[in-house]
């Protein structure tokens, strides 16, 4: 139990003061638009005043067709880290570290807008994206990472499980492409790896990268997620995973 309460050096030289971290939650409280809103900062500001050493964003999409639900942020826009740095500001107040969840929803799209996704798809009636799209997808998360760091968070989150885009793009299911995405394992992490790439090189060493993935179900094998996280482990350019 002690451990609980002793404080957690990550690489990029980020420390939590415990071991206690709020997991990013859908609670769709931020603007029609996805502009950040006053009544979500209060509910994760008083999270931080609670005493966790980290309080994350809930998801925010990275592209105006990657939101999967009402009342979700956005960091696609520079318009927006106006209110985001109010956050990340207040949070870390409280020696609490401020990380942002990215994210695409893909194929678990809200309707309205063309749905996209790793391959065509029967069941959402998303079509495939275009290597140029996936290459826009990837750019779009690096350019959201510099919008949370230049807002003042201390790092990001990538989410790539619940077959969101990220983890669809890991389903040899989901994922039938014959480019440089689809296919072998290697290649179907390929968004990840680069996104991560990309974050490292724009962001520095410095600023705190994390990755959510699912092990299961979500059309994946086990076996492949736990060879691509021992991967990523062993390649050291994540905090954790």
């Amino acid at each position: 139990m002690t451990q609980l309460f002793a404080p957690l050096t990550f690489a990029s030289g980020h420390t939590m003061k415990n071991r206690f971290m709020l997991a990013p939650l859908t609670n769709q409280q931020s603007h029609a638009d996805g502009l950040f809103s006053q009544a979500e900062h209060n509910w994760l500001l008083m999270r931080a005043m609670g005493g966790f050493s980290a309080v994350m964003t809930a998801a925010g999409y990275v592209q105006p067709g990657g939101k999967g639900f009402e009342g979700q942020l956005g960091f696609d826009e520079d318009r927006f880290e106006t209110a985001l740095a109010a956050l990340a500001s207040d949070i870390k107040a409280h020696d609490c570290l401020a990380i942002a969840q990215l994210y695409h929803a893909g194929l678990r799209a809200i309707p309205g807008c063309e749905i996209v996704g790793p391959s065509d798809d029967a069941d959402t009636g998303g079509r495939a994206m275009t290597t140029d799209e996936v290459e826009e997808m990837i750019e779009a998360f690096i350019a959201s990472a510099q919008r949370a760091q230049r807002a003042g968070f201390d790092g990001v989150e990538m989410h790539g499980a619940h077959s969101y885009i990220l983890c669809q793009f890991l389903s040899d299911e989901l994922n039938r492409r014959d480019d440089r995405f689809g296919g072998s394992l290697e290649n179907r992490a390929s968004p990840i790896r680069e996104v991560i790439a990309g974050i490292r090189r724009r962001c520095g060493t410095g600023f705190n990268l994390g990755l959510r993935l699912s092990p299961e179900r979500m059309q994946l094998r086990t076996g492949e997620m736990l060879e691509l996280v021992g991967q990523l482990m062993a390649e050291g350019n994540l905090d954790y995973i």
